[in-house]
């Protein structure tokens, strides 16, 4: 490990072994818990973790430029969708993720992903629930604030709330 300080403008190297009497990790699923890497819990999103209806917007007209990709996920229940649903989601109920985890994602789920319901509460949850196997990725998961009311509100009035 390095360690910099910035003020003296120097490195210093220590030496890190491992934990003798810890079982050695022979996969990338046990890095979270031998790292004390965040789990699923109910800690509210962070501000990087959330996005707003029309920061969503924007990237739903991005990804259809061609300029960026994310999966937008819908953990809502069959008959909310029904009634309404952002353009463009993939239906994975809150129950397949809470119990799955990130293995309750469609194969075809590549990079970002973006969570939503119908005001947030349950994206919340996904999010905590996936919060793990994202913190050691590139990709990142955040959650619509406000989910599908929020959109109906400042992006499209034109769809039902409910």
């Amino acid at each position: 490990m390095l360690i910099h300080d910035a003020l003296a403008q120097t490195w210093r190297e220590l030496s890190v072994l491992p934990d003798p009497d810890r079982p050695p990790i022979t996969d990338l699923s046990q890095v979270a818990v031998a790292c004390g890497l965040p789990t699923a819990d109910d800690a509210a999103p962070a501000s990087h973790e959330t996005l707003t209806a029309s920061e969503l917007a924007g990237l739903l007209t991005s990804r259809s430029l061609g300029e960026t990709s994310f999966t937008l996920i819908d953990v809502r229940d069959d008959w909310e969708r029904d009634l309404v649903s952002i353009p463009g989601s993939v239906p994975v109920p809150l129950q397949e993720i809470l119990v799955r985890g990130v293995a309750a994602l469609p194969d075809s789920v590549e990079g970002n992903v973006v969570l939503h319901c119908k005001a947030g509460v349950r994206s919340a949850q996904a999010l905590g629930a996936l919060r793990g196997d994202y913190a050691l990725r590139e990709d990142t998961v955040k959650h619509l604030d406000g989910g599908v009311l929020a959109w109906v509100d400042q992006v499209d009035p034109s769809l039902p709330r409910y």
